[in-house]
């Protein structure tokens, strides 16, 4: 055999054996590596722990980034069914504006999970889908008797007094700088001019939403009939303190219908009742929201808009649509009223956070519908209601599918251009694959995205520059996770241009979380 002859036969199985190592390596479109680990328990707790970024911090920027989301998914023998009814865990990111910054996580002591502690076991009270094994019938209706107090969803500040919040007129206060829980509180129900007796008002919003030039905020109170044939009531309340609280607007319902959020412009406050109905009975059978709630697919979705200044209430209707997080709304000089929301066609979404979803890569792989960015265009005169579809640019072929929105909260009231959210499945190869998104709704050319291939993020907030001209100025900070080294870290984004801008990582996992906020200390 001839040397050339030789080599050829040597080289070539060579190079077909790395080249079919290669292949056995390369990921599948559906590939997501550590994934799960983002909605495993971890309740250890940190406090002030430094942490070091890539690159030097902006010296503006100087306050506290809280984010509010499950720690712990199991208590004794039993496990939580979703992801929602994880116990509350804080995490906290401190930037004093010397180009320092500390880490903070801790779990919310709620009077359930003490008491779960002490017991070994689950505490018995109103979940979202309840526990495996499921409570017995006695324990069943122990949980009526405690009610809700997971605050797992939101912060909010009154005052310089910090909260943990869920849909109910609820809250555990914190604070801000140890994340050390103070204790529980419930804001004073506001005088209603209709009869107290038999009614129980207990939901709720999770979102807050500020006052236009006030240090107010507007919060949704429902007023629940517990007697046959009286009617429930739905309320708009001014909260100036969480001592100090003001009946805007209330007005009767013949039923219950849930509501996560809402918006507010300089003058009206909108709510927006998809037919995502609560059956009060089976809730309090069940003891779980999620079996409480009906959707109807010929309902129609109905449109309250109440005037700040009267309490009157205008009742608008539209075709049926369900909305979980309201963006950001305003009014145009002609006095209509513009609202942008992230639609979905029913409330299926929420079976996207039961734990035989997240942890099945084969179950991740239908995702189902996709939200639609939609602007809904009210004229109370006429009554009448507008729609219009956002269409995605090229830049960023999914910015109108976009999920857990903020905007720059100076803009808010406002006529506006950017909002900034999270996508999942934004390739469509699965739930997993997430993207950061900046849609432009003033022109799709500037729609931009950020993705990182098994990088997995949570909704960000945009920390605006102070002084800065443009709506964009500041920064974009989001809790992510990277699957391949199993390393979570808080990244920082670059508004302008959707680009790195830094990064620092974190000492523990940081759990998937749901809403936070950046309070300004500067």
């Amino acid at each position: 055999m001839s040397l050339r002859n030789l080599i050829v036969t040597m080289v070539i199985p060579l190079i077909l054996c790395c080249l079919c190592e290669l292949i056995a390596a390369s990921p599948s479109d559906n590939y997501d590596p550590g994934f799960e680990d983002l909605f495993m328990t971890n309740n250890k707790p940190y406090e002030n722990i430094p942490i070091k970024f890539h690159h030097p911090l902006p010296k503006w920027l100087r306050g506290v980034l809280v984010r509010n989301g499950p720690g712990q998914m199991e208590m004794g023998t039993r496990k939580f069914l979703s992801y929602l009814d994880g116990y509350a865990k804080l995490h906290s990111w401190n930037f004093p504006g010397d180009g320092s910054a500390f880490y903070s996580s801790k779990m919310i002591k709620s009077k359930s999970y003490i008491s779960s502690l002490e017991k070994k076991e689950m505490e018995a009270c109103i979940m979202f889908e309840g526990p495996s094994p499921p409570f017995s019938a006695i324990e069943r209706m122990k949980c009526m008797m405690r009610n809700m107090d997971n605050m797992n969803v939101n912060v909010f500040n009154y005052r310089n007094r910090t909260v943990a919040i869920n849909d109910l007129w609820f809250a555990y206060e914190f604070e801000l700088q140890t994340l050390n829980t103070i204790g529980s509180l419930t804001p004073p129900v506001p005088k209603s001019k209709f009869p107290s007796f038999g009614t129980i008002h207990s939901m709720s919003s999770a979102h807050p939403v500020p006052e236009y030039g006030t240090s107010a905020r507007f919060e949704i109170i429902t007023a629940l009939s517990l007697i046959p044939g009286m009617k429930h009531r739905l309320g708009v309340v001014r909260i100036t303190s969480l001592e100090a609280t003001e009946m805007i607007a209330e007005w009767e319902i013949d039923e219950i219908r849930y509501m996560h959020s809402f918006s507010v412009t300089r003058n009206y406050v909108v709510l927006l009742a998809a037919p995502c109905r609560m059956n009060s009975q089976h809730l309090m059978m069940t003891c779980t929201v999620g079996s409480g709630m009906v959707w109807d697919d010929d309902g129609r979705t109905i449109i309250y808009v109440v005037e700040i200044k009267t309490g009157i209430v205008h009742i608008l209707f539209t075709k049926s649509v369900f909305v979980v997080h309201h963006i950001n709304a305003f009014e145009l000089p002609n006095g209509k009223i513009v609202m942008d929301l992230p639609t979905q066609k029913s409330s299926a979404g929420f079976a996207l956070f039961e734990m035989s979803f997240l942890l099945n890569d084969t179950a991740r792989m239908d995702v189902g519908s996709m939200p639609t960015l939609k602007r809904y265009t009210l004229d109370l005169p006429t009554k009448s209601v507008s729609i219009t579809t956002f269409e995605s640019g090229p830049k960023a072929p999914c910015a109108g599918e976009l999920e857990f929105p903020v905007i720059n909260e100076n803009y808010r009231h406002s006529n506006y251009c950017f909002i900034y959210g999270l996508v999942y499945n934004y390739n469509r190869k699965g739930f997993s694959h997430f993207a950061l998104v900046k849609k432009d709704v003033c022109n799709n050319e500037g729609d931009l995205m950020y993705a990182q291939p098994h990088h997995y993020f949570t909704e960000p907030w945009f920390v605006p520059k102070p002084g800065g001209n443009d709506e964009d100025d500041g920064v974009l900070m989001t809790s992510a996770f990277d699957g391949n080294t199993k390393q979570s870290y808080l990244l920082m984004i670059d508004p302008k241009t959707m680009t790195v801008s830094n990064r620092a990582n974190m000492p523990t996992t940081v759990p998937f979380n749901f809403h936070g906020r950046f309070f300004d200390m500067s």
